[in-house]
């Protein structure tokens, strides 16, 4: 506030007076008399005493461990940056700056990012990455909550220890978001305590039911484009003005009832106050657009959730700095009403102040930044001529642009002021001190990120993480973790207690039986469950309703029994069929089938069953309806619509589909005789067996040779029908067996490529692999083995006595002494050759004049005796060594030994 003050003042003062005289020039000297002039200070220390105790220090890389030059020098800029900030912004946070590492040792936090990225595609994405992260991650609270973290781990620690703050989960998102190709950033603010805690119970479930729209397409496929208009209702207007009111009225209550129902509900879910309140330091994700195509606004990833968040968000209340791989941006921007006003244009300096420039700029920006109102633009400039000179680091000053009303000042006060400290020309510190040479950081001291594929499939701290939502419980598993192959429960509940179940969805990977998802909806007694292709009987999903209420741990008890108390519907997939099934669906007295594209164009078989007071294999029908699909290549009224096997009344009734030209279809009713199925006679026809009514009257009668016929062909069918009935009662029945089988094994479907899980193969990979080592080493020791031409001798037995061994011992020990002594003796006689023949040839050479060849070749003579000699001496050595070495071996071989077993 002072500084503002004497801003005002100062520029009220040089608007008023555009020419300052000699006196106001000594009484500015006066003013400055007590700045002292620069001086080469040279400061040791000036970051903070490391706090972090690290017991395997010499486990970590270099660059973990100490910092290179170009990171010292970056640590004083940036030292030097905070100062200044801290100087003009007294009543500011710290800045998170040079956080210590998991070694102690401070680290710019631009270089702790890392960006990465990974081999999986589920990595690619922002939210799949940040959903990820969410998951691997277990969330450690700051300590205290409104101060800054002290320090800053590496993302390779992070995903080693696999827990973190807020921070830590930042940093290693920002990494793997920037090697994406998002323009990612990691901003430093202030948020709510439900951010801060990773509160989501007041959060609606992210995984809402798809509610089901079968009613809707039921009544979409009843409508028919051509029908029978209905008769106009005659009703009086004022009847339905009453009516309509009265509607009305019921409406407004309900809506009236329903809004004090939800600012009940809004009372209860309102959180308590929050005493820090608006000093809750957290870490979050800016996403701008510029790096990937789709991004087409900035907004924010809370990295401890994966949620997506709009850059005017209420849970965020501000934003102190912001920072990627490459800069550092502080935010300059009014937060009193949160981040709803901010605006992410980062090279406006206005809004935001860099603390690296880099000149890959255009010109027109780096004017707009010589010009635009910069943090040091808030102070006067006499204060600020102060500040550099007594600047302890005595280096030049960051991003700092002198006032505006500078230019104001004449030459002349500007000449005494910079040569009483300079002695040299005035510089234009309104251009030249705000280009900068360029800084460029150095490259990030962590290692390259890597996450096994183990590990990626592991995904959760322990393989199982727990999330809670408004009225809901989410339990996340890692696939092969659990026996079930469960790797998803979410369990809805009544109340905020969760105690009361409604509903409880589940999610299965790697099954045998292909089971992917089990719904129980608790209060309606319904139990769905969803199979993906693949089954040998086909089958798509099982929707079950029954009259007992199971518990959430007992309800697949269910499904698994055959009885009446139960209503099945059973979903198949069709096409994969021979029969075209699609839907079966069974009740205690019906049992109905329904088929698509099925070869006889039917499109169901409805079996109804008599009631029955005990159990028992076959239950009693009474009738089989079958309904059928038009036939285009037959006439309306040969082609049966609907035929109904009336077992129990004996009778076939043969409904007709209608012609275009009559509002009725034609009934054909056929009357079994008494003796239909005595196989021993033969029924002879009547009228009485049959009755038909026929809408159109012209067309040709059947004869009573045909509909004998008819008949017969009828009875024959309904044989026919009974045994499909029949098969599709056992096929029920082997269905609820076969899922209490599959749900006792505990199996999982393994991939042969995952030798990891994949017992199977493994076991057979490693016989294989033992196999081809026994060979080979069998192959090595039959070319490598000493006892085998020895064995060999006496027809390679399989078993050796105590004489035999110790016979082959000797034989062995004598061919290695008489081996050696041969080759000793030839090193000898050529030895004592050389002699005779040195011996000879300088006798040779006293009877006869010497030349220098003859040297020479006396000469060479003597090296060759030389060599000799050596090699003599060389021989005896290693003979003594290998003999040692042969009797150790014979005394250790377990051949010649008892049992004497040689191969």
């Amino acid at each position: 506030m002072n500084d503002r003050n004497v801003n005002k003042t100062t520029e009220e003062k040089i608007h008023s007076e555009s020419v300052i005289d000699v006196q106001q020039l000594n009484d500015i000297s006066d003013q400055t008399d007590y700045i002292l002039p620069p001086k080469t200070i040279v400061v040791d220390n000036i970051l903070p005493i490391s706090i972090v105790t690290c017991s395997n220090l010499e486990d970590y890389p270099e660059s973990y461990r100490l910092n290179s030059k170009k990171e010292e020098l970056i640590l004083t800029f940036v030292e030097n940056f905070r100062r200044q900030y801290h100087h003009i912004y007294r009543d500011r946070k710290t800045l998170f700056l040079n956080p210590f590492n998991e070694c102690g040792i401070p680290k710019f936090v631009c270089t702790t990012i890392r960006p990465t990225i990974l081999p999986y595609s589920d990595l690619t994405e922002w939210n799949l990455t940040a959903n990820f992260i969410a998951d691997h991650l277990n969330y450690d609270l700051l300590n205290p909550p409104y101060e800054l973290p002290k320090t800053l781990c590496s993302p390779t620690k992070i995903l080693t220890d696999q827990h973190g703050n807020c921070f830590d989960y930042a940093n290693l998102l920002c990494s793997l978001l920037i090697g994406a190709g998002y323009d990612a950033y990691i901003v430093s603010g202030y948020s709510t305590r439900e951010i801060c805690y990773t509160d989501t119970t007041r959060l609606p479930n992210p995984y809402i039911r798809k509610q089901q729209e079968e009613s809707a397409e039921q009544l979409k496929s009843q409508c028919k484009k051509y029908g029978v208009k209905l008769a106009k209702t005659l009703t009086s207007e004022y009847d339905a003005y009453m009516h309509q009111r009265h509607l009305n009225t019921i409406q407004e209550e309900k809506i009236k009832i329903q809004e004090e129902e939800n600012q009940r509900i809004a009372e209860i879910e309102r959180p308590i106050s929050d005493p820090l309140y608006g000093i809750r330091i957290h870490a979050w994700i800016l996403i701008r657009p510029g790096g990937r195509h789709e991004i087409s606004e900035a907004f924010y990833v809370e990295p401890t959730t994966g949620y997506r968040k709009t850059t005017d968000d209420s849970d965020y209340l501000g934003i102190e700095s912001v920072w990627n791989h490459e800069n550092l941006w502080v935010n300059m921007q009014d937060c009193s009403n949160g981040c709803k006003s901010l605006r992410f244009d980062l090279n406006d300096q206005a809004r935001w102040e860099c603390m690296f420039i880099h000149s890959n700029e255009n010109e027109k920006e780096i004017i707009h930044k010589r010009f635009s109102k910069t943090l040091s633009n808030q102070i006067d400039w006499f204060d600020k001529m102060k500040f550099y000179f007594t600047n302890p680091l005595h280096l030049p000053v960051s991003n700092i642009n002198a006032t505006s009303y500078y230019k104001n000042y004449s030459d002349k006060i500007k000449s005494e002021v910079y040569k009483k400290y300079y002695h040299s020309s005035v510089p234009d510190i309104t251009i030249k001190t705000t280009i900068h040479k360029d800084i460029s950081l150095p490259l990030s001291w962590v290692m390259p990120l890597d996450i096994t594929l183990k590990n990626f499939q592991k995904r959760y701290p322990k393989s199982h993480k727990i999330y809670y939502y408004k009225k809901t419980c989410v339990e996340k598993y890692a696939p092969y973790s659990k026996k079930d192959g469960i790797v998803l429960k979410i369990s809805e509940f009544d109340d905020y207690n969760l105690k009361e179940f409604i509903y409880v969805t589940y999610y299965y990977e790697h099954r045998y039986d292909k089971l992917e998802i089990r719904e129980h909806d608790i209060k309606m007694n319904i139990i769905k469950e969803k199979y993906r292709p693949g089954r040998n009987d086909h089958l798509k999903g099982i929707v079950t309703r029954i009259e007992k209420n199971y518990s959430v741990i007992d309800c697949r008890e269910y499904i698994y029994d055959f009885g009446p108390s139960y209503d099945r519907i059973m979903i198949y997939y069709h096409k994969s069929r021979l029969d075209s099934l699609s839907k079966r669906h069974e009740t205690n007295h019906e049992l109905t089938d329904y088929f698509i594209d099925h070869d006889n164009f039917l499109a169901y078989q409805k079996v109804i069953y008599e009631i029955q007071l005990k159990k028992s294999t076959q239950r009693s029908i009474i009738s089989i309806t079958e309904k059928f699909n038009r036939n285009p290549s037959l006439n309306s009224n040969d082609d049966i619509e609907e035929l109904i096997y009336a077992i129990k009344d004996n009778k076939f009734i043969i409904t007709y589909y209608r012609d275009i030209d009559y509002i009725t279809p034609s009934i054909r009713t056929y009357i079994k005789p008494s003796n239909w199925n005595d196989k021993a006679s033969i029924f002879k026809w009547n009228d009485n067996l049959h009755e038909i009514y026929q809408a159109n009257e012209d067309l040709k009668q059947m004869s009573k040779r045909d509909l004998y016929y008819e008949i017969i062909n009828l009875i024959k069918q309904e044989e026919e029908v009974i045994k499909r009935v029949r098969t599709a009662e056992n096929e029920i029945r082997d269905l609820q067996s076969r899922r209490q089988q599959e749900e006792l094994s505990s199996d999982l479907e393994v991939s042969i490529y995952d030798i990891d899980r994949n017992e199977k193969s493994k076991i057979y990979k490693e016989l294989l692999q033992q196999k081809t080592d026994d060979d080979k080493n069998r192959k090595n020791m039959n070319e490598l083995d000493y006892l085998y031409p020895y064995l060999a001798a006496i027809g390679n037995p399989e078993r050796i006595n105590a004489q035999i061994a110790e016979q082959i011992r000797y034989n062995i020990e004598l061919d290695f002494k008489n081996q050696s002594i041969y080759r000793a003796n030839q090193i000898q006689s050529c030895y004592e050759n050389e002699i005779k023949e040195l011996l000879t040839k300088q006798q040779w050479y006293q009877n006869n004049p010497i030349s220098k060849n003859d040297e020479f070749e006396c000469e060479q003579a003597k090296f060759r005796l030389q060599i000799l000699q050596d090699r003599l001496k060389q021989h005896e050595e290693f003979t003594r060594e290998n003999y040692r070495q042969l009797e150790k071996n014979l005394n250790e071989d377990i051949r010649l030994k008892e049992p004497y077993i040689v191969r």
